[in-house]
């Protein structure tokens, strides 16, 4: 009706009290999923204690033998993330996400992947300019694009090097602390090149566009156009693949854009190769 502003600023270098409070309340339930393992077996589940453990000591860098008790490590998890910087917040959620991929057993097994799909959640309903691809924290600004990226690692999952491609473009892009721009949209760009190269044996993707149709896949000529353009970008003698794009250039935005469109195309490619038998 008009009475509240609505969100409109995408979160991408800061996170206000709604959006902590929240996140904290995903933690809320995982702390009260992993107590309930313990309750309901009476057997003390390995996860929580490994987790805990993990936080207090290679997160927040304390020596092992000053933890107290797991409450003294949740309560210093719920200041770090209703006070902490945007970025430590994020840090810790992505840790703790893998830690319970890493650690967990046979009660707990596969939450990690609910946990970092409430975390989605929260991120899309307070515009937080980052989702979980897997288990990386990777700044992409809506769950449609996230879903893209994932979409084309489930679909290369037997290629190797273009779901190994793919993964080091996500990497390389999701690393808070030194993200790498160039070479993440390399690496975006070679998932393209490993897909092409299975479907038609050519060596580069700019040769293997140009056999698509001899192989047996038929696309848009504008559509193979406009690839042949994007490789050329980044392939020639002032191209990303050698060199002569540096950080500056190759910002943040670009990356993202390279990272969705090439895992867009490497779906499409895939969905069509299939079809067509050549894969």
């Amino acid at each position: 009706m008009g009475h509240r502003q609505a969100r409109s600023v995408v979160q991408s270098q800061s996170l206000d009290t709604d959006t902590r409070v929240e996140l904290w309340n995903v933690l809320v339930v995982i702390r009260s999923m992993l107590d309930n393992a313990d309750r309901e077996t009476f057997v003390p589940d390995e996860t929580q204690r490994r987790l805990i453990d993990a936080v207090w000591t290679w997160e927040f860098k304390n020596p092992r033998d000053e933890m107290k008790s797991f409450g003294q490590v949740w309560q210093a998890m719920k200041a770090h993330v209703l006070q902490g910087e945007w970025y430590d917040v994020l840090d810790l959620l992505e840790a703790i996400v893998k830690y319970l991929h890493k650690f967990e057993t046979h009660l707990t097994g596969g939450h990690w992947e609910a946990v970092a799909e409430a975390l989605n959640d929260r991120f899309e309903t307070y515009i937080v300019g980052y989702r979980f691809i897997g288990r990386e924290l990777t700044p992409v600004d809506s769950t449609i694009e996230a879903d893209a990226v994932a979409t084309a690692q489930s679909a290369v999952s037997n290629i190797a090097g273009a779901r190994h491609a793919l993964d080091r473009a996500i990497e390389r892009l999701a690393d808070r602390q030194n993200p790498d721009y160039p070479n993440s949209i390399k690496e975006s760009i070679s998932s393209v090149e490993a897909v092409v190269r299975k479907v038609t044996g050519e060596s580069t993707l700019g040769a293997g566009l140009s056999q698509l149709e001899a192989a047996g896949l038929t696309i848009h000529p504008a559509l193979k156009a406009a690839w042949s353009k994007m490789y050329g970008y980044a392939s020639d003698s002032d191209g990303i693949r050698h060199g002569g794009i540096d950080a500056a250039d190759a910002d943040q935005a670009l990356a993202k854009y390279m990272l969705v469109a090439c895992s867009a195309f490497v779906s499409y490619l895939i969905e069509e190769s299939r079809k067509s038998h050549l894969i």
